[in-house]
């Protein structure tokens, strides 16, 4: 039963700012703009502020409950959901843009990457991770989403934990 309000309250926040992910990479690609590009990064900072902001929900409407255990635990999902949510829609737009603009975004970061290999190869092992770098480009619908839900999973857990601790009772 308790578990029910921290579960409700995760999902809640969680729907929301997948919500708004999959919305930004939507309006990118409506304007014209390249949705798989570094425009899309404005976004990687919706999860861990939602699993924040999750937890202060929970502190603030269940004081009860808010162990650190049930703070982390409603932390993870809902980044797990914002997470989850912005992969697919990545997929479904990149679906629906088609191949041609997955080249061009591919194209675009490459030129990106070369333009930094400079910088690159004035570091121990540049041009191993100049390398990879390249060839970590994604080229397809199946690679942007998973791009896009790692990032996002990564993180949002990296700033819930931090959150979880804050914001217990």
């Amino acid at each position: 039963m308790n578990n029910q309000a921290v579960i409700r309250t995760a999902l809640r926040v969680g729907v929301i700012a997948g919500i708004i992910c999959v919305g930004w990479i939507v309006l990118l690609y409506a304007t014209g703009q390249n949705p798989f590009g570094p425009k899309r990064l404005m976004s990687f900072f919706v999860s861990p502020a939602a699993a924040v902001w999750a937890e202060w929900q929970l502190r603030q409407r269940h004081r009860d409950l808010a162990n650190l255990g049930r703070q982390l635990l409603v932390g993870v999902v809902t980044v797990g959901m914002t997470a989850l949510l912005a992969g697919t829609g990545m997929y479904g737009v990149a679906r629906v843009a088609g191949p041609g603009a997955i080249e061009r975004n591919r194209r675009e970061m490459e030129q990106v990457v070369r333009a930094e290999r400079a910088r690159f190869l004035k570091e121990k092992g540049g041009k191993e991770q100049y390398e990879r770098t390249l060839a970590g480009i994604a080229t397809t619908p199946q690679g942007l989403a998973t791009d896009e839900f790692s990032k996002k999973l990564i993180l949002g857990l990296l700033l819930a934990v931090p959150g979880a601790i804050f914001l217990r009772r």
